[in-house]
């Protein structure tokens, strides 16, 4: 069985329904789109009708960038960690210094599998 190749990207305006689409959320709620940066996982071989294979959302900031959302289909946390890894690469050409996410929201062992760790100042972070 070949490996997928799958890439991380900003969700594209014009991807909004889908992404809504593989949250759950059939309303249309711009509040999940203003202030944060939706970031997805997809198979480029894919058409724009797919959902992507994993999301995450952050919340932008000048030096520290935070993890707000993060969905895998069925508990699927290989596409989880795999989502976190790109973006964590794709944030690193930016300014931030530090993604940081909550344990008890998005699960200690995932975040650790995907290079996150306790800092001295209290945080569970990665640095970028």
């Amino acid at each position: 069985m070949a490996e997928e190749m799958r890439l991380v990207r900003r969700v594209p305006a014009g991807r909004r329904a889908v992404t809504r689409l593989a949250l759950g959320v059939f309303v249309v709620d711009e509040f999940l789109f203003d202030g944060l940066e939706w970031w997805e996982l997809i198979d480029p071989a894919d058409g724009d009708e797919q959902p992507a294979a994993a999301l995450a959302a952050v919340r932008p900031g000048e030096t520290i960038v935070r993890l707000v959302g993060l969905v895998a289909p069925g508990g699927r946390t290989d596409l989880a960690v795999q989502v976190l890894i790109s973006l964590v690469d794709a944030l690193r050409a930016g300014p931030a210094r530090r993604l940081v996410a909550a344990p008890l929201a998005h699960g200690e062992e995932l975040l650790r599998r995907a290079g996150f760790g306790p800092f001295e100042d209290g945080s569970f972070a990665v640095e970028l």
